[in-house]
């Protein structure tokens, strides 16, 4: 029974290994039409003419449409900013102007192609420098392309410099990178009598059906989004996507509509991780105890704000690391260009943020004196102190985690390189912490008359195994059964409760504690129909093996299925609801400006440890070894989890050594494909990832102890490598990716 915290299968590995399992693109609808969409050639211009007579004579066309066939009615997260259809003008190379639906692809593509635009060019920025100035082109018809700035702020930071023994800065210019799914963006869109269902490969469903809902003017209860397998997401399908596209073209048609990008359109016009830049000032002691710092960020937005505010708000909280620095201004901007909006990628500013903090502090160790883990230690924030936000830190585990790390270390170093191999070798570390986003979930667990159980959960399963596994193993652990005796309601937005998507490292933190919260109400109700069967207090008794019996009392009990009966013929079925969300750290003593996602609910604390071999004259770097320390609290899934870093790892030195979206001159990207694309492939992997699990310090605030653990092994990497190319030169790229043409420049750089 008890199987939470061993190596047990993911229920629906059977499915996905064999490809039976279906995807949105697999899931055809009688007289369904599949949709194209005709995107802009230009970064901006005005829009003179979009001449579509052509298109309409394709055989096989049924709709095409313009902005001018649609309400001026703008959507978005945050801010409402982005047309379904550019209007007037177009911002970015590949907004889509015109969207075609056909009774076959074929005709839509043919039909996409006789669609003709007359685009008058207007000045461009496509620089991130260069549009954060006040004097740069706006992208939108306001002053200025900053549109967003949040600030942290604490204590007397210019004094803190005045005093400074020294003052270090440092400048990191990170990269663009693709989220990598394997399956493209994808929707089906259904028009019903009263509303509109779709099927979408999405990580937010009920998010997509709000905005849906306020820009089709439909009441939310009458949009169903079902998500079938999704077949990966890490961010990229936490927007809206093209659920509006065919949702329009559905009304217009009324017939299904089907929109699936193809890669090069999805690798062009997705939402990548964001470019950015970030500076950072400290102020230290001759001890090397951290001052203060001033840290000025800017993230590049693209031509529209998806959820660029939240992630502004994280860049800013990030800045400090896991250090306690008493002084402190912390400031980030997002800004527009004309390029491609950016987007969420698994752990959003994290692989920038840690990189740039943790390249600073290996300089001020290196100007100080002082060794890598020893000015670590000397600033480490510790219980008591409070964050950057002003929470209060409790336990806090990080040194542990770099301890572990650097036993291994000296591991790696122990060992000689294989004879013949005259490539450098490099040994780094970095550490970070994280936070679980608290968002709102709800969960719904019944219990049947035959002991079975099952839980309704509007989480979205995008390869965790969290909602297919985990959450049914929880529930079958506390009512004391068979995993197998759970089953799970999954994957539309009408028959499931809310949830706040599939992100953030909440999936088993903020679904999870709704899910433990209905189950626990279950196991009350069910106590106390045993107590009146059995006569004995229901504080006494206990769910196992399928029965109900006395604490220490084997003899008295009763099958879990006789009770369950028997209560609901006696009053009402044995289910429950629960909500749950994470309640907000109190703030004091800094001052927070727009600051949007800038409190820890409960700290999580990580280091990684890496051995590279450089050879210095191509400048090509391979990952030899690797070491991940997680402090996670209970580990409930192990298999779940050791996936989660392993494959965060690879995703981390893929952002470090290979993968960059490229943007040229005009605004246009120039590597559309996974082969000019450069993802890790298995010959890229480490020869060893070890995965080591901190399990002392469980959560005061997650279900059954467990903290999220999705997202920090992504964000890491970087700042180990580069802390092992440090170890090998001296000094480390203050730009990324390395890549080994950069990476040979900058070992000739003297």
């Amino acid at each position: 029974m008890n199987v939470l915290g061993t190596k047990f299968l993911r229920r629906d590995a059977r499915e996905r290994i064999t490809g039976t399992i279906k995807y949105t693109e697999d899931l055809v609808m009688p007289d369904m039409l599949y949709a194209v969409l005709v995107r802009s050639p230009l970064a901006a211009g005005t829009i003179r003419q979009i001449n579509i007579d052509a298109a309409r004579q394709v055989d096989g066309v049924v709709c095409v449409l313009t902005a001018e066939d649609l309400p001026d009615r703008p959507y978005g997260n945050f801010l409402r900013d982005q047309p379904v259809l550019a209007r007037h003008v177009v911002r970015y190379v590949g907004e889509p102007v015109a969207m075609i639906a056909a009774t076959n692809l074929s005709a839509a593509r043919k039909a996409s192609k006789l669609v003709e635009t007359h685009i008058d060019p207007l000045p461009f920025v496509v620089d991130l420098v260069a549009a954060a100035e006040p004097q740069a082109n706006p992208v939108h018809a306001v002053a200025g392309n900053v549109l967003d700035a949040a600030r942290i702020v604490r204590g007397d930071v210019e004094a803190a410099f005045q005093r400074a023994h020294k003052i270090i800065t440092t400048r990191i210019e990170t990269h663009r990178v693709h989220q990598g799914y394997l399956e493209p963006r994808g929707v089906t869109a259904m028009p019903l009598a009263d509303g509109l269902s779709l099927i979408m490969s999405t990580q937010q469903p009920f998010g997509v059906r709000i905005v849906l809902s306020e820009l089709l003017e439909i009441p939310i209860g009458k949009i169903d989004i079902q998500v079938p397998a999704v077949g990966g997401g890490f961010g990229g399908k936490l927007h809206v996507g093209y659920a509006p596209h065919a949702s329009v073209l559905a009304l217009a048609t009324g017939r299904p509509v089907q929109l699936i990008c193809e890669r090069g359109e999805d690798m062009r016009n997705g939402s990548p991780r964001e470019n950015s830049i970030v500076e950072m000032a400290s102020a230290v002691d001759s001890d090397g105890l951290l001052l203060a710092r001033k840290c000025n960020i800017l993230l590049d937005s693209g031509a529209y704000a998806l959820d660029i505010q939240a992630l502004n708000s994280m860049a800013a909280f990030y800045a400090t690391g896991p250090y306690y620095i008493e002084n402190i201004d912390l400031s980030s901007r997002a800004v527009y260009t004309n390029t491609c909006p950016t987007g969420s990628f698994r752990g959003p500013t994290g692989p920038q943020l840690v990189y740039a903090g943790e390249a600073h502090l290996d300089e001020i160790a290196s100007e100080v004196g002082l060794d890598p883990a020893e000015i670590r230690r000397r600033n480490f924030i510790r219980k008591g102190q409070r964050g950057p936000g002003g929470e209060m830190m409790s336990d806090v585990t990080v040194e542990q985690c770099m301890d572990t790390v650097l036993e291994r270390l000296r591991a790696f170093r122990s060992e000689k390189p294989p004879v013949g191999d005259n490539r450098k070798r490099g040994y780094g570390f970095a550490c970070t912490w994280w936070s679980s986003l608290g968002t709102p979930s709800s969960a719904v667990v019944q219990v049947h008359d035959d002991g079975s159980a099952t839980i309704s959960s509007g989480g979205t399963e995008i390869g965790t195994s969290v909602i297919s596994t985990t959450l049914p193993a929880m529930v079958a652990e506390v009512l004391g059964i068979e995993l197998e005796r759970v089953a799970l309601n999954n994957g539309s937005t009408r028959d499931a409760p809310f949830e706040s998507g599939s992100r953030g490292s909440r999936t088993l933190f903020s679904t999870g504690n709704a899910t433990l919260r209905a189950v626990n109400e279950v196991v009350r109700q069910i106590k106390e129909e045993a107590s009146e069967m059995l006569g004995v207090p229901a504080e006494n008794l206990i769910l196992r093996g399928a029965r109900v019996e006395g604490v220490g009392q084997s003899n008295v009990s009763l099958p879990l299925a006789e009770v369950v009966s028997s209560a609901r013929m006696r009053s009402g079925p044995v289910v429950a609801s629960a909500r749950y969300k994470a309640v907000p750290s109190e703030i004091q003593g800094s001052t927070l400006d727009n600051a949007r996602v800038a409190r820890l609910g409960e700290a999580t604390f990580h280091c990684h440890g890496v051995e590279i071999a450089l050879d210095e004259e191509t400048g090509r770097i391979e990952v030899l070894r690797y070491v991940a320390v997680h402090d996670v609290g209970r580990v409930l899934n192990p298999l779940a989890a050791r996936g989660q870093v392993e494959g965060g790892v690879v995703q981390g030195i893929g952002y470090s050594l290979f993968e960059n979206l490229e943007i040229d001159e005009k605004g246009a990207v120039r590597n559309d494909n996974f082969h000019d694309y450069r993802m890790p492939t298995i010959a890229d992997v480490p020869k060893s990832i070890e995965t080591i699990f901190i399990e002392t310090n469980e959560s005061a605030t997650g279900p059954l102890g467990a903290k999220g653990i999705g997202e920090p092994p992504v964000i890491i990497p970087a700042a180990a490598i580069g802390s092992a190319l440090r170890d090998i030169l001296g000094r480390q790229p203050q730009r990324l990716p390395f890549d080994a043409a950069s990476i040979a420049e900058f070992v000739s750089q003297p």
